[in-house]
């Protein structure tokens, strides 16, 4: 499950109930002492019941109950509240006409212990209340609707079955209904204890890795990784009832012994039994060590950056591999101690963890990375006196990010540009590296007269459509005065598909004259298949179009390392020579249709404009 809304009220900063949506990136912005990090605080309290105080209650709110609140969008979860039967939190209408979730769990802080109350909103019927009935008054129920209740072969319909049939009588009939909040038992063996103990296995972990958390390859989160990953190899591959059967006979043998000694002094009601339980994640530890000078230097002696940067290639690692966890990540400042060439990395790193189905939060000041995350992925926090306010989803105000987290425009960068006749704006460095061997390419073959660095055209990468980078540097380029043209992905997937991009290009204020996006979906879709056929190992099993997630495909590929993966363009494309580069830009070999002509036509017309 992937969390969709946060709703928080009565906790530190938030006075006032407060709804937060989150992706599954979400970068969270905001001056010093804001409250980003309260949002991941509550989260950390909600899905690891993390501690609360009192001194956790908002001050200026009276009220002496905290609540926090999340709504999980349920993809099939299967669950059991019946005997070994199935069904899902949608089939039991646990789930509101959005598909989502909704749990929340309440704190009273006037006790000396403050423990919470969990809360599910489930759909109620006021004809009759079926969900939590019993066996016996859901048989009597149907009765009442003239509902048959055995099936042809003599076989009673089960109880997910009766209540489906209930439903179906009560929507034919548009019998009214409500949403309501029920309290969720935390003993007995009742259908609602049952629906907790469901919702709680399917449950997803929060990894919370706080701002001044030491980030080292000890870390409780790291070892559990691979602690649980030991684990379920021993189950798999070796049947270790066996082996525990033996080792608690041999060891209850030895504590029984002592249990007769002890019970030999005690009252009845007072005599104790052995028990021996087994925890085989425990059976294996991690840890890094580096060689220098000779010794043996283990990670924790080592800097706030190597370690970070360590744990970097752990998350590298989440993101290469398959999604199998129920698991969020929660990150607090994670540019801490990172050169900002570094921070871009840790942001791919991070971004790609959320490719491979991981939900990913942060808290940031770095402008880098903010830079480069989409606007629609961005939470603004702001506290004024006592309101805490949070703009997000076309809320957003950029100039009032740039201007908070110091994204300026550089006056000896501007004088740069004092000699460029025209700037070419590019979604990614892949893209410029690309266009720049097109160029360099078709001058050799005789179709154009001069590249693009003799035509004094500068390439940019600026990022994707929606991120503030390319807001920040279309602002510079308004007070260059130059000519410019940019070129993003189509990220089409199919051919009559509209294009996401040019569709948030023309809602940015952008037409035809000034923004173009790519005939294919991506950069990549202009390697020809035949490039790899022809390599002095080649690889022939590669078949992919126009519409296809080239990136993703060779990530994918068993000779994902020979192909650089989603790093394809980087490895490859600056060997691609003029006739291979024609086949993909121009496939009916007529000038009129070559894509990058018309590409390079229309700079040369904005130069001699």
């Amino acid at each position: 499950m992937k969390i969709q809304k946060l709703i928080i009220n009565n906790y530190r900063g938030v006075n006032v109930s407060t709804e937060i949506s989150l992706h599954d990136f979400t970068c969270i912005v905001g001056k010093n002492d804001a409250g980003k990090s309260t949002i991941l605080k509550a989260l950390d309290i909600f899905l690891n019941d993390s501690s609360v105080s009192v001194d956790d209650k908002n001050i200026y709110n009276p009220d002496t109950l905290i609540s926090i609140e999340v709504a999980f969008l349920c993809e099939g979860e299967v669950i059991k509240i019946d005997d070994a039967i199935e069904t899902t939190f949608a089939d039991e209408e646990l789930v509101d006409t959005d598909g989502l979730l909704y749990v929340k769990k309440v704190w009273d802080t006037t006790p000396k212990t403050i423990k919470p109350k969990v809360y599910i909103k489930r759909k109620k019927y006021e004809q009759e209340d079926f969900l939590l009935a019993t066996e016996r008054d859901l048989i009597q129920l149907c009765r009442e609707c003239g509902i048959q209740t055995i099936k042809g072969n003599g076989d009673d319909y089960n109880n997910k079955e009766k209540r489906n049939k209930l439903r179906e009588h009560h929507l034919a009939n548009n019998y009214a209904f409500s949403y309501e909040y029920v309290e969720l038992p935390t003993s007995g063996q009742t259908r609602l204890k049952k629906i907790a103990d469901a919702y709680k296995s399917v449950q997803p972990s929060f990894e919370y890795f706080k701002a001044d958390t030491s980030l080292s390859d000890s870390d409780t989160s790291v070892q559990k990784y691979f602690k649980d990953k030991a684990s379920r190899i021993l189950k798999e591959q070796i049947n270790t009832d066996d082996i525990e059967r033996s080792i608690k006979n041999s060891i209850e043998n030895s504590l029984n012994s002592i249990t007769e000694k002890i019970n030999a002094v005690l009252t009845e009601e007072e005599q104790v039994y052995a028990q021996v339980a087994f925890d085989w994640s425990k059976l294996i530890s991690t840890a890094f060590k580096c060689k220098k000078d000779d010794s043996n230097i283990p990670l924790t002696a080592r800097g706030d950056g190597f370690r970070r940067i360590t744990m970097m290639s752990y998350f590298e690692m989440l993101a290469q591999e398959k999604h199998s966890e129920n698991m969020i990540f929660g990150f607090e400042e994670p540019e801490t101690f990172l050169h900002p060439e570094t921070q871009i990395l840790l942001y791919n790193k991070l971004r790609a963890m959320k490719e491979n189905g991981y939900q990913v939060m942060i808290t940031t000041h770095s402008p880098n990375i903010v830079a480069e995350t989409d606007v629609s992925d961005i939470i603004y926090v702001s506290r004024n006196s006592h309101d805490y306010t949070i703009l997000q989803e076309g809320q957003v105000d950029v100039a009032t990010i740039v201007h908070d987290l110091g994204i300026k425009e550089n006056d000896n960068l501007l004088r740069l540009f004092d000699r460029i006749n025209c700037l070419f704006l590019l979604e990614g460095p892949d893209d410029v590296a690309a266009f720049t061997h097109v160029a360099q390419q078709y001058k050799q073959a005789g179709q154009i007269e001069k590249d693009f660095d003799e035509l004094g055209v500068l390439l940019i990468p600026i990022g994707g459509c929606g991120s503030i980078k390319h807001w920040t540097n279309y602002n510079v380029i308004t007070k260059l005065n130059k000519p410019y043209l940019i070129l993003l992905d189509s990220d089409k997937t199919t051919a009559d598909a509209d294009s996401p991009n040019w569709d948030k290009l023309r809602s940015y204020g952008y037409d035809a004259s000034s923004c173009l996006v790519t005939r294919k979906r991506e950069i990549e879709c202009y390697i020809p298949d035949l490039y790899f056929a022809q390599l002095p190992n080649p690889i022939n099993d590669l078949h992919y179009g126009d519409w296809d997630d080239v990136k993703s495909l060779f990530a994918r590929h068993i000779d994902a390392s020979r192909l650089g993966g989603k790093g394809v363009c980087e490895k490859h494309f600056k060997y691609l020579t003029y006739d291979m580069l024609r086949l993909t830009f121009c496939p009916t070999g007529n000038d009129t249709d070559d894509e990058f002509l018309e590409i390079y036509n229309k700079i040369f017309e904005k130069i001699n404009e």
